[in-house]
């Protein structure tokens, strides 16, 4: 279940990186078209289109990481033991 675990967290911050470059690529495009346009507003709402895209991807990039974390933390998580004393809790001592 380890090698699991591993393999898929190895794939999705592939699949981040990919995308994150895609989407920053993306939206280099877009900065391109708007600057290049000379005042077309044509020109110009493509630009815009294109760097508003980009960030919404990039945004739900992110958001599903944060998914696939929740779910692999929700499914592979350490099971809570209620004989095991929690470590963050203070003993009480006697004296």
């Amino acid at each position: 279940m380890e090698q699991l675990t591993q393999t898929i967290s190895n794939l999705v911050g592939i699949l981040l990186g990919v995308v994150g470059a895609v989407g920053v690529g993306f939206f280099i495009y877009g900065a391109y078209l708007y600057l290049t346009a000379s005042g077309a507003p044509h020109q110009m709402e493509r630009g815009k289109s294109a760097m508003m895209t980009a960030l919404a991807g990039i945004v739900l990039a992110m958001v599903a990481y944060g998914v696939v974390e929740l779910v692999m933390n929700a499914v592979v998580g350490s099971p809570v033991d209620p004989n095991v004393p929690n470590p963050a809790t203070p003993t009480p001592t006697s004296g």
